[in-house]
């Protein structure tokens, strides 16, 4: 049939009342309830039953963590109204907030392991996913989610979120409106009781677009029903005709595949070979296209000839490849913590050294039989890609992402860089910045230390609560003699922190010569690093004696399942109690070969169990010995005092500024001037402040009244030695300018916060 093209015509009349019609809908709904538009962010629940049906014309693939330098490995997919998150390890939910990945709607995770390198991260992403405002969530995966989370209950409080463990260890199978998930469950050949599973997913087809032209032949009219057509459904007109969605649209869109693997050690190759019919079969389909394999797989396994072998049997030559935690992955990601540690580097080098993991990041061939996309190809490209082919996969960055729909392919635009240039330049256009920072290194430079220089001090996360994208959650690490260092709290990503501050090698040697860890309390922050650290530990020395975990004793039933049911981690530590060492200090043959003469704890004001400690350095030569006390989380507490008196260094969370002293009061927290003041009640020679709530990401507010020739601010990848401390104050001048349009930001927040207390004062007076 022709179209009739006549203005005046009846048919004609009708098609643009459609076309109108259709529009003014679409425009109203946009007006009073876009997608993402607060009522929905409010009630999940009501965009999850409008959207229930509807298929998404936006799906991107975002690698959010690549497997590089202690980076988890981890993939975003996005849709315009769904999330899903495949693998979770530690530092998923710092990568999130640092490039802006909303969990607002994250209601799916899939597994491929139970242990901690794939499912690390879950327990700091489900607290904040929970406050982001997610009631349910769904966590696929193998046997024993839903226990190891019900082991985490005394640290990961969930009163809003409803977790719902799904097995896939037997094939089980997710669908909605957006994609469908096969689980594809290996097994190992060494131990029938041990499973990992990979997943195939196909995104539902798009419906081809409406033909107008038929809807008026069978006397459609505007409505309900166009949309419900469009949709795929049939509909009945009022005179019983039945249209059918088929009769009325265009073809629709081929389904696109992408499949997950992950093939962790040789004993799972056996069960991932017993999929091969099923996965060739998939790219032979004529209504589906295997557009993507995402390879969790390691290294040492993925180089393997075995494994190269299959995916060429049974991938075609079109299905592209993205290989996470291969060696050529060289940033991490975390490119705001490059940032700030090359601006105040500017200060003190010394003090503040660059990150020592490899930065160079990859600019031509994403991996293996990966191209750019056809927009942006050249023939030069195209030679280029397949001499990279050739010789081998190249590395992968965070937010590198891959378009399924509309099928546009990898998109790099948004990688994550460094421009260490840029962050130099930021620092230099602050007003008066550039001239005291000359006159601070003419009058003064930091003295060289000797890299064997002890005790040296090394801030690896000095933020509370959940980390952010400049603090990480705490960790100290003491390098308390030449080959010996002790851990003091060990938050989420503490080992990825080391590994990013030293680079691998270095890390590694650290990670040997680490002797004993502290957890002062069981909140999450302080302690949910462990596992991670002390797995990497026992995979590089597996011959190593047990390192002293001094913890409080209501750590060992998690650590026990986990020993239990996942992987053997107990011949990694010997667990001391910290209420033991209330009584009877830690001395003698335990902890002299840490040139440590005595470990003693207190209670403090924090939830219960909540200790301090206190670390008696052995005298070099006629040194005086160093004592270094640290307070955990604590209000002002008189034991601290008295455990800490005369300390060399005093370690203390100054959570929250001074004007939010009742509400550090309730949080059971110190505020800057009361960390400052014990540190005078107890004579210590110096304070470093820690713990700052992460509305102080840069520079926490600091009381102008205040003598600071004593007090240190601690920043993440810091590092001090006594003789750094002493002249740590003459970099006030320059740090406070350098982050002076920050600062004068929280004093603005303080000024609304004030005279908003003042009209509730005038309120209540009235």
């Amino acid at each position: 049939m022709h179209l009739v093209k006549s203005a005046t015509s009846p048919i004609y009349r009708t098609l643009r009342t459609l076309t109108t019609s259709n529009s003014m809908a679409a425009t109203l709904a946009s007006a009073k309830d876009p997608l993402t538009g607060p009522r929905y962010e409010r009630e999940p629940n009501v965009l999850r039953k409008k959207l229930a049906s509807v298929v998404p014309g936006t799906v991107n693939l975002q690698i959010l963590g690549s497997g590089a330098n202690g980076a988890p490995s981890a993939v975003y997919l996005f849709t315009d109204q769904a999330r899903y998150l495949f693998n979770c390890g530690e530092g998923t939910q710092r990568l999130a907030h640092e490039h802006k990945t909303r969990l607002s709607r994250l209601e799916q995770i899939f597994l491929t392991q139970n242990t901690w390198a794939s499912c690390g991260g879950l327990p700091g992403l489900t607290l904040t996913i929970q406050d982001a405002g997610v009631r349910d969530l769904g966590l696929h995966g193998p046997p024993h989610l839903g226990p190891m989370l019900q082991s985490m209950r005394r640290f990961v409080v969930l009163k809003n979120l409803q977790v719902r463990p799904i097995d896939c260890s037997e094939g089980a199978c997710f669908e909605d409106s957006i994609l469908k998930v096969d689980s594809l469950p290996l097994i190992s050949s060494e131990d029938q009781k041990k499973s990992v599973v990979n997943y195939i997913c196909q995104l539902k087809p798009r419906a081809g677009a409406l033909n107008l032209v038929k809807c008026v032949e069978r006397g459609l009219k505007p409505g309900p029903l166009l949309g419900q057509l469009k949709n795929g459904q049939d509909v009945t007109l009022p005179d019983g005709t039945i249209v059918r969605s088929a009769d009325v649209t265009e073809a629709s869109e081929t389904a696109l595949s992408f499949v997950f693997l992950d093939v962790p050690t040789e004993d799972y190759l056996p069960g991932l070979l017993a999929h091969a019919k099923r996965l060739k079969s998939l790219g032979e389909e004529k209504l589906t296209q295997v557009a993507l394999v995402i390879h969790f797989t390691p290294h040492q396994i993925a180089s393997r000839q075995d494994y190269k072998d299959f995916l060429v049997e049974n991938f075609s030559p079109g299905t592209e490849h993205i290989h996470l935690s291969s060696p050529l992955n060289q940033f991490s990601g975390y490119a705001a913590a490059h940032r700030i540690q090359h601006q105040l580097n500017q200060l003190a080098p010394q003090v503040f050294p660059l990150l020592g993991e490899q930065i160079s990041c990859p600019s031509q061939s994403l991996s293996l039989n990966l191209k750019k996309t056809k927009l942006e190809e050249t023939d030069a490209d195209a030679k280029k890609d397949e001499k990279s082919s050739e010789e081998g996969e190249q590395g992968v960055v965070a937010m590198t992402s891959f378009h399924l729909r509309p099928r546009k392919g990898l998109d790099r635009t948004l990688e994550s860089k460094l421009t260490p240039e840029e962050y130099i330049k930021e620092t230099h256009a602050v007003p008066g910045f550039t001239e005291l920072l000359a006159k601070y290194k003419e009058d003064y430079s930091f003295p060289v230390n000797s890299a064997d220089s002890f005790p040296k001090i090394i801030f690896l996360g000095t933020g509370s609560c959940i980390p952010n994208k400049t603090r990480n959650v705490s960790s100290i690490l003491i390098k308390t003699a030449v080959d010996a260092y002790v851990l003091l709290d060990c938050g989420e990503g503490t080992y990825g922190q080391i590994v990013r501050l030293y680079g691998i090698e270095q890390g590694q040697k650290i990670l040997r010569q680490l002797q004993a860890i502290y957890v002062s309390h069981l909140h999450a922050d302080h302690h949910i690093g462990l596992i991670g650290l002390l797995r990497e530990r026992r995979q590089l020395e597996p011959k190593a004696g047990p390192l002293i975990l001094l913890a409080p004793r209501q750590i060992e039933p998690w650590l026990e399942f986990y020993n239990r049911e996942i992987e053997t981690i107990d011949d990694a530590y010997t667990l001391v109690a910290n209420a033991e060492l209330l009584a009877n200090p830690l001395t003698g043959d335990k902890v002299e070969p840490l040139g440590i003469t005595a470990i003693s704890s207190c209670l403090v004001r924090h939830c219960p169990n909540s200790f301090g400690i206190s670390l008696t350095l052995a005298a070099k030569h006629e040194d005086e010995p160093v004592k270094i006390t640290y307070s955990g989380d604590t209000m002002p507490c008189q034991d601290l005092v008295d455990l800490g008196r005369d300390s060399t260094v005093l370690i203390h969370e100054a959570t929250m500024e001074d004007d939010l002293e009742e509400e550090a009061r309730l949080k059971t927290h110190s505020t800057v001037s009361q960390a400052i003041q014990q540190g005078r009640n107890m004579d210590a020679r110096h304070t470093i402040l820690t713990h700052f709530s992460q509305r102080y990401a840069k520079c926490p507010r600091l009381p102008s009244d205040e003598d600071m020739q004593r007090v240190a601010i601690a920043f993440d990848n810091m590092e001090v030695t006594l003789e750094d401390l002493q002249h740590y104050h003459k970099l006030y001048p320059a740090l406070l300018a350098m982050y002076a349009e920050y600062t004068e930001e929280l004093e603005q927040r303080a000024v609304k916060r004030e005279l908003k207390q003042e009209r509730k004062r005038k309120l209540v007076q009235t």
